[in-house]
């Protein structure tokens, strides 16, 4: 193995994968040090929504956009938060960036592009995505790097992670990187004059996170990585930390197990992100035993806020029989969870694990640890709303579920952490700045390392995290060759 390379890129995720391949194909020498067993990181998990305003896939559409009106529309919804410079720079580049991943072979899901309810919503359709989610953006990724790993081009270590990053006397630049196997059976040292962090976010580690969010309960939806082990060695050398104060939770998360602090969102995610895609069958109910908001607002960040003034971060859908054997009206069963058939959401019942079954209300109140009088005036109320077709106290419209016909259900679903909002300060050549704004010289940092903040402020904008993370990628490698060859 070489101890001296052009840059070292730590991370494969989107964001490193994407550095990489540009640096490499653009001539230089290019090591890619990766803590897990395979490239893609969060991209294995990821739903992959990209959004761009007029790439060719919109035009062909008919639809007319420009980088200004995703700009207008992101600080609309965040209240223009986040990192200004970089959310221009990100939609700039977003266009360009999804046309290369067409040009490459990306495969786009029929229906895109389209405006996604999940988060607050743009004013037009502008969000593409795969048939294969992240899995379709990370073949094309898959397919540039491995052409350039046969080159001899782009070179790669796996099961390996960096321990800590050197700044070098003489030249007064961060230089080297200190790597370790992921058993711990050997350490060495590697020299590189740009070193490239993308080791993602945080929301992994209940530990790193309550040091960030003292005060936040984290369930967390994190790829098993996100534990914030980069963001310690940057925070170690002077790097700035921001945005914390900007975490949003993503709804609808049931733990794996009661108390574990992690949920799934492929396997156990409810379908309360928004009312657009599912009317509510259910009554929330805070730990209190209360309802808190109207169950059928359609707006994802007005519910994700209200959640977050409740108790612990959670709530209790309650439902009966009947809006259990409910179907859609295109005759599907559109379950509560996600993918749930009826079978399986009746034998985690039955488990008691989160999610709970009884006969009469006073007996699912005790299961769930709410007080029995509280619960039985809050459904009794709702019940009443539904009869005369108004409710008075919280606004709901749609009124077709009285919870009435034995046995009741109660599904624990938390506000959990999908992504991390808090991340290292970078300007617009992505070199990681330190708490006076200076660069560190040879650090730069892009991905979800950046915190969501960065490239989305203090709400949800659809596709401003994955299309960032390849663009500031790609952008980063093609200025890491520029440099060389100026």
């Amino acid at each position: 193995m070489k101890k001296e390379w052009d840059v070292i890129v730590v991370g494969a995720g989107a964001a490193g994968m994407s550095c990489a391949i540009e640096a490499a194909g653009n001539g230089l020498e290019v090591l890619v040090v990766e803590r897990s067993e395979r490239s893609g990181g969060a991209l294995h998990w990821s739903g992959g929504h990209l959004s761009a305003a007029g790439c060719r896939r919109q035009r062909q559409a008919g639809i007319e956009d420009t980088p200004e009106q995703h700009f207008e529309d992101i600080m609309e919804i965040n209240g223009g938060t986040g990192d200004v410079e970089l959310i221009r720079l990100a939609v700039e580049e977003a266009p360009k960036t999804v046309d290369w991943l067409e040009d490459n072979g990306f495969e786009f899901a029929p229906e895109c592009p389209r405006i996604i309810y999940g988060h607050a919503p743009y004013r037009i359709a502008r969000t593409v995505y795969g048939p294969k989610k992240g899995l379709s953006v990370y073949e094309v990724l898959k397919r540039q790097w491995e052409a350039l790993v046969r080159k001899n081009r782009l070179n790669a270590l796996f099961s390996t992670q960096v321990v800590d990053v050197l700044s070098s006397a003489r030249s007064g630049r961060f230089d080297t990187v200190v790597i370790e196997s992921a058993s711990g059976s050997f350490q060495d040292r590697l020299s590189a004059r740009h070193i490239v962090f993308a080791t993602g976010g945080y929301g992994a580690s209940h530990t790193y996170f309550a040091q960030k969010h003292p005060d936040v309960p984290l369930v967390s939806a994190a790829y098993p990585t996100a534990d914030g082990k980069g963001i310690a060695i940057l925070e170690q050398k002077g790097a700035a930390f921001r945005f914390a104060e900007y975490h949003l939770p993503s709804l609808g998360g049931l733990e794996t197990s009661p108390g574990s602090g992690f949920t799934d969102f492929n396997d156990a995610w409810a379908m309360v992100l928004t009312s657009v895609y599912r009317p509510p069958r259910e009554v929330y109910l805070n730990a209190n035993g209360r309802r808190f908001m109207a169950e059928d607002e359609p707006n994802a960040d007005r519910r994700e806020r209200w959640v977050m003034q409740q108790p612990g971060w959670f709530f209790w859908a309650i439902f009966d029989q009947a809006a259990l054997e409910e179907r859609a009206a295109d005759g599907t069963e559109s379950p509560l969870l996600i993918g749930w058939s009826r079978e399986r959401f009746l034998r985690r019942a039955q488990e008691g694990s989160g999610i709970y079954q009884a006969n009469s209300l006073v007996e699912l109140a005790r299961a769930c640890q709410l007080p029995p009088q509280v619960v039985e005036e809050e459904i009794a109320a709702f019940n009443q709303a539904v009869a005369i077709g108004k409710d008075e106290k919280w606004g709901r419209q749609y009124l077709k579920n009285a919870v009435k016909q034995p046995p009741f259900y109660a599904v624990k679903i938390n506000a959990a952490a999908l992504v991390t909002f808090g991340g290292i300060r970078v300007n617009t050549h992505f070199e990681v700045l330190n708490t006076s704004g200076e660069p560190l010289p040879g650090l730069y940092a892009i991905g979800e390392i950046l915190g969501l903040g960065a490239t989305s402020g203090n709400a949800f904008c659809s596709g401003m995290a994955l299309t960032p993370a390849i663009s500031f990628g790609r952008l980063l490698g093609q200025n890491l060759a520029f440099l060389k060859n100026a």
